[in-house]
């Protein structure tokens, strides 16, 4: 068998990102025109994160001068990269992420307030007390999601991995207005003081009306006790979730009661990583879903009450045609300009659309759904292999496609070849904030897995391992038991199908996809409630569901139709036995 060889990472001297060239290249909506939002104006501007610092010894000469990492092309604007190689221009059009360095929402009601000195300091190579904790930590959910990207972009560029989504660039730096979205999160902001004392000060609402706040009609609203800035600690015995996960569902509505555990919740459809207009719609929602507050560090006071996102509408990457699908549940989408807001900028590839889209649309049907989760299932265990990498998030607006005129795809797995039509799409998958992986002997871990993080107690291990609890390490099974969730409401109607009603190939695997290790659903109990609602879904996926890795669906008839005689095409094939291992 044929190896790869290996591809090397190192740092090269660079032009900083040229801000005006981006500016002159973007365009910005009326309401962001109203409310003086221009998101190229960043100050502080700099290539350097604390990841760099641990991939490499930077000499003093060199923290002077712009630099960044040895991939293939690099941003001049929104429509042209040059390459590395012959530093010629390349007319590519760019997508670019703004990914928030802290929490918006905490930021907004007043958690930051201790630290304000130290918000809009940004990391440089000795970096320590005078940065904010989280701007410095290279596990940074933002820095986890730039770097991984980048990784893909050498997948692509050095092994000819098509799947791997091209990288332009990265910097930090201090927007003067950050916007997001916060529709879903405006009852929850408005039990603040903090927030109402400082709204049209520190940060702007679009069309801003406090009795606006309490008749939204989405189904995971729920009442909320009124938040005090101030920190309080609360002497409150804990239920343990990894103490009762195992009662029977079928008969137990929740493992815990919601009304005797503070919550502490933020609905999850509000992007945090808000796109350049010009290169994306800007109709985006938040990725953060808020465990316990950051001061109560009982570890099973986070998550177990904590919403994630709703599957249909955090459109990181919203295209033109469903720019306003997110707003239909909920009328007039509302938006948050905070000034003065630390961000990163993640230049990459821009993608044509959503897989969400092609369901919402129509344009999904059994054969393209059998080749799109097809080529998911080798991305996932080509990046297994190579990075030990686990997604973590994996949904429908996290999958994006190309168009492509290439009419077949060809892997090789285990010396078993897989002749794949297209059917016109190459699908690649995006936001890899909630990422865990391995490269060059080293752990890369999202702080979302900290304590106070968005996914805190989804598992136990490195480098946020709390001794007094199991282990629990990254499952593998879990991305595309997640992503069956997601996928199941579009292509199943019943919550508990009749089995005497048979399923097509796609409801069959999207079902199976969603049995735990008992064979339970996970989503729904037969009643048609949810199984385990909120954050409980993603813990208890991580440990419940443990038959559904990639590996595992070769051997299913809806996967294995690809296997083929026919033999390796080298020019639109993808050798996963023959990828190196960089862990």
């Amino acid at each position: 068998m044929n190896h790869l060889n290996k591809f090397s990472i190192d740092y090269v001297k660079n032009l900083a990102i040229d801000l005006e060239s981006l500016d002159k290249t973007s365009s910005t909506t009326i309401e962001d025109m109203n409310y003086d939002y221009s998101p190229y104006q960043i100050s502080h501007l700099h290539n350097y994160n604390p990841i760099l610092g641990k991939l490499f010894e930077i000499e003093a000469k060199d923290s002077s001068t712009p630099f960044a990492l040895n991939h293939k092309y690099h941003i001049r604007d929104l429509n042209t990269v040059i390459d590395i190689d012959t530093k010629e221009p390349v007319q590519k059009d760019v997508f670019v992420k703004f990914s928030p360095l802290l929490d918006p929402i905490r930021y907004m009601i007043g958690k930051y307030k201790k630290d304000e000195a130290k918000l809009r300091i940004m990391p440089s190579f000795h970096s320590t007390e005078r940065c904010h904790p989280k701007i410095i930590d290279a596990n940074n959910a933002a820095y986890i999601d730039s770097f991984f990207s980048f990784l893909t972009s050498k997948m692509l560029h050095c092994h000819g991995f098509l799947h791997g989504t091209d990288f332009y660039g990265t910097a930090v730096g201090v927007q003067t207005k950050y916007k997001m979205n916060v529709t879903d999160d405006l009852d929850y902001l408005n039990s603040s003081t903090y927030f109402s004392e400082n709204t049209n000060k520190l940060f702007t609402i679009t069309d801003f009306s406090e009795d606006d706040f309490t008749n939204f009609g989405s189904r995971r609203n729920k009442n909320r006790i009124l938040i005090d800035d101030e920190d309080e600690k609360l002497d409150i015995s804990p239920i343990l979730l990894d103490d009762v996960e195992n009662i029977d569902c079928e008969t137990n509505d929740t493992i815990v009661s919601d009304d005797i555990v503070e919550e502490y919740v933020k609905h999850d459809t509000d992007n945090v990583s808000v796109t350049s207009s010009s290169s994306s719609d800007t109709s985006n929602n938040s990725e953060i879903n808020y465990s316990s507050d950051d001061e109560q560090r009982n570890e099973d006071s986070h998550g177990a009450d904590d919403d994630v996102r709703d599957d249909k509408s955090d459109d990181v990457w919203q295209t033109d045609s469903d720019s306003d699908e997110s707003s239909e549940s909920y009328g007039v989408e509302r938006f948050a300009y905070i000034k003065d807001f630390p961000v990163q900028l993640i230049c990459l590839e821009k993608c044509e659309g959503t897989f969400d889209e092609l369901f919402e649309t129509g344009k999904m049907n059994s054969d393209l759904a059998a080749s799109a989760l097809f080529q998911i299932i080798m991305i996932l265990l080509s990046y297994q292999k190579s990075f030990h990498f686990t997604h973590n998030d994996l949904h429908t607006n996290n999958i994006m496609y190309n168009n492509t005129d290439i009419e077949n795809l060809f892997y090789k797995y285990k010396n078993v070849v897989y002749k794949v039509p297209t059917y016109g799409k190459i699908f690649k998958l995006i936001d890899f904030g909630r990422g865990i992986y391995r490269f060059n002997g080293q752990l890369f871990c999202s702080d979302s897995f900290d304590m106070g993080g968005d996914a805190a107690t989804q598992y136990n291990c490195e480098p946020y391992l709390n001794e007094k609890k199991p282990r629990l390490d990254p499952n593998y099974s879990f991305d595309l038991c997640r992503l069956g969730c997601s996928i199941y409401d579009f292509v199943i109607d019943d919550d508990e199908p009749n089995k005497k009603n048979k399923l097509d190939p796609l409801q069959e695997t999207i079902y199976r996809w969603c049995l735990d290790d008992s064979d339970k659903n996970v989503l729904y109990k037969r009643n048609g409630d949810e199984r385990y609602p909120s954050f409980k879904l993603y813990k208890m996926i991580a440990r419940t569901v443990h038959n559904h890795t990639p590996e595992a669906q070769l051997e299913f008839p809806y996967f294995s139709q690809f296997a083929t005689k026919d033999g390796f095409d080298l020019e639109n094939g993808m050798d996963i036995d023959a990828l190196p291992v960089y862990v």
